[in-house]
């Protein structure tokens, strides 16, 4: 009885929220958000209970420990400890009579997140998880609403599938997880990028930008890398092709490279642990890690531990097959990983119907006619091979893939299918005017 009235309270408010973020959207897609909507709040519900019978514990109830603790000084003392609590949230140094873990990380964030939804809805953790399983959810939408402009209207239930009700995306971004926070966020990130370059739009798209930015930065700023990467990609494929196909140009080449690369140097300067220079050493330690550590769902990527970025990449391949495709049926060990299984497989299947089904020339003309899809290769490409790097065990890396899967999936629906020809009734108009990503 202590956690129903919160949750109910807190997927009310959630309700609203979604509806407010699906304005003007057609019926039936507002009825997939719904269904979505429940599976959000189901999947944040049991996120406690399975993660007690699969692993004992995790980083959750770490910051639910010190989410109470701290919720509980906030309302003994509110003038004095929320400010020191949304230091902790800002990656500051608090001045608390306790010693906070991960303090001045994404760790440390999450705990201060944890003690705000403690205080404001009580010590419920079941509403907590709701909670941010609700904003996940609106991020979500954001990200649907770009989908669907950059597809087909008789492919939107690929886009809805993709990224409403992915059981994977949606489990591991529902609740007090790291991925929810940095998925609510990238939805609106995504909307405004939309938004700026096929609408020139410069208000509110740099709005939702910056907005939208600031708890992916918070949370997981090594997201922002591939993302900045992509975007410069979908940028300049969107200008060239404003102007009839896409051509070595320039100055669009500069800018778009300008955009990427010096989006990556300077969120390198901003957090040095994830610069280039850094990325091989770290990986190098994780993939030692995970090889000092037999038996369970650890895997190698190779024979010998690269120690530099060169030879980092050249297992790019091998990371990238195993972030994209893993775990197989074959490697199951426990009803968890069946899932995560059961879904991979269905990927495998749709990737080699492509491989067996069409023209590849037909495949690639088709992703270079749509800017939004070049951003789609680009980063599950680039994010895919750091995740499959930097990962040494198939059950963490089901969950810090979870971000590209929406894009690989949708892909995988939308290039299974030839397009449909263009109506020889309809007046032919110049291939401007329709092409994805250019207006």
């Amino acid at each position: 009885m202590n956690d129903l009235l919160p949750v109910l309270l807190v997927a009310v408010l959630g309700a609203i929220l979604a509806a407010v973020c699906s304005t003007g959207l057609p019926r039936r897609e507002r009825r997939w958000i719904a269904g979505s909507f429940l599976l959000h709040v189901a999947f944040a519900l049991a996120q406690v209970p399975i993660t007690l019978t699969f692993y004992g514990s995790s980083d959750m109830f770490l910051y639910f420990s010190y989410g109470e603790i701290l919720a509980q000084m906030m309302e003994r003392d509110p003038t004095h400890v929320i400010p020191e609590v949304t230091a902790l949230l800002l990656h500051q140094q608090p001045r608390l009579p306790l010693t906070i873990i991960g303090t001045g990380s994404a760790t440390g964030s999450m705990s201060a997140l944890a003690a705000w939804s403690f205080y404001l809805l009580g010590p419920s953790k079941y509403a907590s998880g709701v909670a941010f399983a609700m904003l996940s959810l609106c991020g979500k939408i954001g990200m649907y609403r770009v989908f669907r402009e950059h597809i087909e209207p008789n492919r939107r239930h690929y886009v809805a599938l993709a990224t409403l009700f992915l059981p994977s995306f949606v489990f591991w971004s529902a609740g007090l997880i790291k991925e929810a926070i940095a998925m609510a966020g990238f939805g609106w990130v995504l909307f405004g990028i939309h938004s700026w370059i096929t609408k020139g739009r410069l208000f509110p798209s740099w709005l939702f930008i910056v907005v939208g930015t600031v708890p992916i930065l918070l949370i997981k700023p090594y997201i922002l890398f591939p993302l900045v990467l992509a975007g410069g990609s979908w940028y300049y494929w969107a200008r060239s092709l404003k102007r009839g196909r896409v051509r070595i140009r320039p100055v669009y080449l500069a800018i778009g490279g300008a955009l990427a690369v010096g989006g990556i140097v300077l969120l390198g300067r901003q957090f040095p642990e994830y610069a280039a220079d850094a990325f091989s050493t770290r990986a190098q330690e994780l993939q030692q890690i995970g090889r000092g550590v037999r038996g369970g769902s650890n895997f190698a990527l190779g024979g010998e531990v690269p120690t530099t970025l060169v030879g980092q990449l050249a297992y790019a391949p091998v990371a990238l097959l195993a972030a994209l495709f893993r775990p197989a049926i074959f490697e199951v060990s426990n009803l968890l990983m069946l899932a995560n299984a059961l879904e991979t497989t269905v990927l495998t299947l749709l990737f080699g119907r492509i491989l067996l089904t069409r023209n590849l020339g037909a495949v690639r003309r088709q992703i270079a006619d749509n800017p939004f899809l070049v951003f789609c290769v680009v980063f599950v490409l680039s994010f895919g091979i750091a995740v499959g790097l930097t990962s040494t065990n198939l059950g963490t890396l089901s969950r810090y893939r979870s971000p590209l899967l929406p894009f690989f999936a949708v892909a995988l629906l939308v290039l299974g299918r030839r397009r449909p020809a263009p109506s020889r009734e309809a007046p032919v108009e110049p291939v401007r005017a329709h092409v994805p990503g250019a207006a």
